[in-house]
């Protein structure tokens, strides 16, 4: 594992906010409970946010990634941050490294940018797409949360849920995991 680049691909260094809008996400229906379907275009997936019409902040780009395109969407609701993290893989990478090394990666990057350990781990599909799902801590923040990685084609998706132990939003959580889509160009 020499290929040190690689570890750029999954470290989901620092994000610049660009813009702090709904318009890359479009509403498509309310949903009972107080739960709102949007739908990702440019990012090609869609998923069910708590909150009536959830206010959605929408980070791009990224200063020390190798990845071609990095995209964070987030809502704060429920006491708990739901987001979901877009990032191409360049085709170079996708010819180098194996699918479970890109997983690997890409959940020791963002356990590490957060300051997080791994709780509990298991390789899961999604859509027939390889994937890593992860139960994860945050130990000097109180914190707890969970992070499916999917690599669908050369678009590495992070659909993750924190929040603190003292609030357990289960009632939001698994209609976020459940309601994730995506599909490939």
């Amino acid at each position: 594992m020499t290929f040190q680049p690689s570890v750029r691909v999954a470290t989901l260094a620092v994000v610049l906010v660009v813009v702090a809008s709904t318009s890359a996400l479009t509403p498509m229906r309310a949903i009972a409970g107080e739960r709102f379907a949007y739908r990702s275009e440019t990012g090609r997936f869609s998923v069910d946010l708590p909150g009536e019409s959830p206010s959605v902040h929408e980070l791009t780009g990224s200063k020390f990634s190798i990845t071609d395109n990095d995209v964070r969407h987030t809502v704060f609701a429920e006491g708990a941050e739901f987001a979901v993290e877009i990032h191409d893989i360049p085709r170079v990478a996708e010819l180098l490294l194996t699918s479970h090394y890109v997983l690997e990666r890409s959940v020791k990057g963002m356990l590490d940018d957060i300051g997080a350990r791994e709780v509990d781990s298991m390789d899961v599909s999604v859509q027939g797409q390889p994937a890593r799902e992860v139960a994860f801590e945050i130990p000097d923040r109180e914190f707890t949360g969970r992070l499916l990685s999917i690599l669908a084609g050369r678009r590495l998706y992070l659909v993750s849920v924190r929040h603190p132990r003292s609030i357990d939003p289960p009632g939001a959580i698994a209609p976020f995991f459940e309601s994730f889509s995506f599909w490939l160009e």
